[in-house]
């Protein structure tokens, strides 16, 4: 009883929006409610009779933050979520044509898509309900109208609403979490592609095209960041990615990549002997590694913080005498940006998604292990979204073999 008093204690503001999320469905009737109208009754729930206005970033860039409230990637777009439900309203530079507009009112669930020439006008009107003004928390001269605000109305009261937007995101919407195991699904399958066709010789750009191609081939918008395929020497540098190396026999070849489905993140990390069968020296470093990770992924239960998984797997790695070689964190959250957002003190309950990827890595000898997992955590323990591509030394080498006696009877024949 005591253990479960203090879970509920440390749990509680999680739990708190958890509540608020449930109360989402009963403020509007389903069929005229999307996912992210809902996301703006949380935050309006929160406000309290307050405004939120959120600019998206111009030009090229783009704030997924913006695109978690308005569903929409709209450059110089501006978000106002008004204290009143029914007249937020969405900004733009230009009005769109007739099939574009329809796009943003349909993904949006927002009706009113004005030009951003109407703003002033829409907010002094709107500035009878409220003298308190939410807004993104870093914000520079790109959020010129945001400044301009605070220019014209200097008694408004400028509220931060990224940690409650932080703490929001870390718990995923069964939606979102069908995102994100497609999106892990699909970055298994392109792993997979390139275990089956790794062979010495090859340049790491091969490897990179063979799974990116099977990225775009099964759904994937886009990389969800640069992918990372570091063989021999480079497989000990954690954030490598000119992938412009011939890949030599006997090498290990680290392959951490990800794709993107729905703006969601996939993160996987496969480490693979480019010769198809583990040295013993390789299989030795393998093998503490993945005990590091299944001690890890053990870790993922209700209540545990990212420090709790990082120690499991650090310890193992310390007992084995290669702590000075394990130099990230073990974990990180996994949602609309790779490195989602997560409550420092955070801890985990259900629908969190967070990755799990231990490593050593020895530069002395080029020798490079991660392997890396996406975890939802649930009620009854953990899940793991990406269990289709193989991670045990057996079963990497049976699928790398199956894949050169495919190849060599197709060049046979």
């Amino acid at each position: 009883m005591a253990a479960h008093k203090k879970f509920i204690k440390q749990t509680r503001p999680a739990l708190l929006l958890l509540a608020v999320w449930a109360l989402v469905p009963l403020l509007s009737p389903a069929k005229t409610q999307n996912a992210f109208a809902s996301r703006r009754d949380v935050v309006r729930i929160f406000m309290k009779g307050r405004a939120l206005v959120h600019s998206g970033l111009p030009e090229l860039a783009f704030d997924k933050n913006f695109y978690y409230l308005a569903g929409v990637r709209e450059p110089d777009a501006l978000l106002l979520v008004a204290p009143r439900r029914g007249n937020d309203v969405i900004f733009v530079k230009s009005i769109p044509d007739a099939q574009r507009l329809r796009s943003l009112v349909e993904a949006s669930g927002i009706s009113q898509i004005l030009s951003l020439d109407d703003f002033g006008r829409i907010f002094s009107n709107m500035m009878m309900w409220s003298w308190d003004l939410y807004v993104p928390k870093k914000f520079d001269d790109s959020y010129y109208v945001i400044l301009d605000l605070v220019k014209k109305f200097p008694y408004l009261k400028i509220r931060d609403l990224s940690p409650f937007l932080t703490k929001m995101r870390m718990v995923k919407s069964a939606e979102e979490i069908e995102f994100i195991r497609q999106a892990s699904e699909i970055t298994a399958a392109g792993l997979n592609a390139a275990m089956r066709a790794a062979a010495p010789g090859m340049y790491e750009y091969d490897l990179q095209n063979i799974i990116e191609s099977v990225f775009f081939a099964q759904g994937a918008e886009r990389t969800s960041f640069a992918s990372i395929i570091g063989s021999g020497p480079n497989s000990v540098i954690i954030h490598y990615s000119d992938n412009t190396r011939k890949i030599e026999s006997g090498d290990l070849v680290v392959m951490d990549v990800g794709a993107e489905y729905f703006e969601y993140a996939g993160d996987i990390t496969r480490t693979i002997p480019i010769s198809g069968r583990f040295t013993p020296r390789q299989r030795e470093i393998y093998e503490i590694v993945l005990e590091a990770q299944s001690r890890a992924i053990a870790a993922c239960q209700l209540g545990a913080r990212l420090t709790d998984i990082d120690a499991a797997a650090r310890n193992h790695i310390k007992n084995k005498g290669y702590d000075q070689y394990f130099t990230h964190s073990t974990s990180h959250a996994l949602g609309l940006d790779v490195h989602d957002s997560w409550y420092l003190y955070g801890r985990n309950i259900p629908g969190v998604i967070i990755t799990v990827e231990p490593g050593i890595y020895i530069p002395e000898e080029n020798l490079g292990v991660r392997i890396e997992d996406d975890v939802l955590i649930t009620a009854s323990g953990p899940v793991v979204l990406s269990a289709s591509v193989p991670k045990k030394i057996d079963d990497i080498e049976r699928l790398m073999a199956e894949g050169r006696f495919i190849g060599k009877r197709a060049r046979i024949h």
